[in-house]
């Protein structure tokens, strides 16, 4: 990395510290920047700008990781002309965050590097993972009932909750759809998959162990 864009995500991190709230700023305060890096994204974040910053607190023994993320505008706001304008991408997915979960990271905020919107945040690897094999019978039913509850409760943080009750019903109409089109989508991923390993044995895709590369389009 460049000793321009290390200074440049290094004082984006004062107008970061504003942005927290004000009982965590006391515990940023704390904390001394001592090294700035590049992080590999994935695949849906490719083309993005994205940072790791180290600092320490109390000692060596007191680190704490931050990522700084460079936010996109929504995916939705090309087709939804009716949307809020927004002006900051960071803020906009910090404040969703704040306000679909119950709790979130207490570093979360957002920033500006060289006019870029950026997401802040604390690095840790907080993903889980089930097996898809271990998922039958009441497990399954465990499973996709957490799911369903949280979905409906980030649904009802963020929206209008009687306004919601009343599109529900108290009747089982909407939940009858919502389970053909679950039994649709799911027929609709069989056929994609036929047509993914049809893609294979022709040749259109090059399949190597777990790697899937684009050979050539047609």
């Amino acid at each position: 990395m460049d000793e321009a864009t290390r200074r440049r995500v290094l004082a984006s991190l004062k107008s970061y510290r504003d942005t927290v709230n004000a009982a965590h700023q006391i515990v940023l305060d704390a904390y001394r920047a001592a090294d700035v890096a590049f992080k590999v994204v994935g695949t849906g974040s490719v083309g993005t700008r994205d940072y790791v910053v180290l600092l320490f607190g109390n000692g060596p023994d007191d680190p704490m990781f931050l990522q700084v993320k460079q936010a996109l505008p929504s995916c939705y706001s090309r087709y939804l002309k009716n949307l809020p304008t927004v002006q900051h991408s960071g803020k906009r997915v910090a404040q969703g965050q704040q306000r679909m979960q119950t709790v979130t990271d207490p570093f979360l905020g957002w920033t500006t590097i060289h006019g870029h919107d950026y997401l802040v945040r604390q690095l840790a690897d907080r993903k889980a993972a089930i097996d898809p094999m271990d998922l039958q019978g009441r497990k399954m039913l465990e499973y996709v009932t957490v799911c369903g509850e949280t979905l409906a409760k980030a649904h009802a943080r963020t929206g209008d909750p009687l306004a919601i009750a009343g599109y529900c019903g108290t009747t089982e109409k909407l939940d009858k759809a919502i389970a053909q089109f679950a039994a649709l989508y799911a027929d609709q991923m069989t056929k994609d998959y036929g047509v993914f390993i049809k893609a294979i044995k022709s040749g259109k895709i090059k399949a190597a162990d777990n790697e899937i590369s684009i050979s050539r389009t047609t």
